[in-house]
Order: C-alpha cells, then sequence, then structure tokens
C-alpha cells in the first residue's frame, strides 16, 4: 500500500481526524494529508456530479430544485453550466435541514471552496484589512450564519437560508475547536 493510499485509508476509517492526527498516523507531512483530502472530495465531487448529469439525461432536461423555488434564471444556469443545484428538501425537518447542510460542507462546496478552515481565514484576512479590526475563521462563520439569520428573517420560509446557517455554524465549530 502506498503513501496515498495509506492516508485515504486512515481517513475513511476515521473521518473525524483532522490534518495532524492522519498525518502523524501515515507519518507524512500535514501539507501531503490536505492536497490527497482536496483530491478525494474533487473525486466525490465529481461523480456526484456526473450522476447528476446522467440522471438529467435519462429524464429529458429537468432538474430537480427545492420545494422553496428557484427563479428561472437560476434553473437556467444550472442548466447551461452543468452545475449541481441545491439537494432538494421536499419535506422540512431538522433531519433533512441538517442532511442537506451537511451534504454541503463535506462535499460539494468543499470540492468548490477547499478546507473551510483555509476559505474562512482568507475572508477573515481580507475583511480585517477592510474593516481594520482583526477577524479570525470563526468571526467569519459566525458573520455568515447572521448574514442567514437576517434573511431568515425577511422570508423564513426559504429553506436554504436554515441549511446554511446550520453548515456555517458546523464549520465554525469545528474551526473554533481543532
Amino acid at each position: 500500500m502506498n503513501k496515498r493510499e495509506k492516508v485515504i485509508a486512515v481517513m475513511q476509517e476515521n473521518p473525524d481526524w483532522h490534518l495532524p492526527r492522519v498525518a502523524s498516523q501515515v507519518g507524512c507531512s500535514e501539507s501531503y494529508v490536505h492536497l490527497v483530502r482536496k483530491q478525494v472530495k474533487a473525486a466525490e465531487y465529481n461523480a456526484a456530479k456526473a450522476e447528476l448529469e446522467a440522471e438529467s439525461t435519462a429524464t429529458a432536461t429537468s432538474v430537480s430544485v427545492a420545494a422553496t423555488g428557484l427563479s428561472a434564471e437560476v434553473k437556467r444556469s444550472y442548466l447551461e453550466t452543468s452545475d449541481l443545484p441545491p439537494a432538494p428538501v421536499e419535506v422540512v425537518t431538522r433531519s433533512k435541514i441538517l442532511s442537506t447542510a451537511k451534504s454541503y460542507i463535506t462535499r460539494d462546496r468543499q470540492a468548490d471552496h477547499g478546507d473551510a478552515e483555509d476559505n474562512f481565514s482568507r475572508i477573515a484576512g481580507y475583511w480585517s484589512l477592510h474593516t481594520g479590526v482583526t477577524l479570525t475563521a470563526t468571526d467569519v462563520a459566525v458573520m455568515m450564519a447572521l448574514l442567514k439569520v437576517a434573511r431568515i428573517k425577511q422570508n423564513p420560509q426559504h429553506v436554504d437560508n436554515w441549511v446554511d446557517g446550520a453548515g456555517y455554524f458546523a464549520c465554525g465549530g469545528e474551526i473554533a475547536n481543532q
């Protein structure tokens, strides 16, 4: 078993382990584990995207959209770019909201935007520069969740804001406790 296969095996057996622990277990650098994790997440994303494309070609050219509704422009964008639409939420339950948020923060957005801590730290740097106040990655998670709270105030039936808020809190909680 080569080093890459060892990293993947350890990550699969211990999905809640952070980079340093996986690196220590395998005997490699954290940056190597990060690279492998990004490659695995990208592969999972591409497989999910291919599955969606296969389903959409098998059932004409329709796109499954969230029950809260998307504009015709957004639907058309999903079709034209072959992008993954938000996971449909047929019945709004706490379990569905959390499972949808989980799929976003562990697969879809991870593949697009990279590691949440890296991304939130980068955002914190830009926001700190703009505001003149030193912000952290956890501050970014909280403020993004508050953005979702503000949107919920305007339209509490729009499920995406609840899902995204749960996702931001989950990412922030993980970052704060690393």
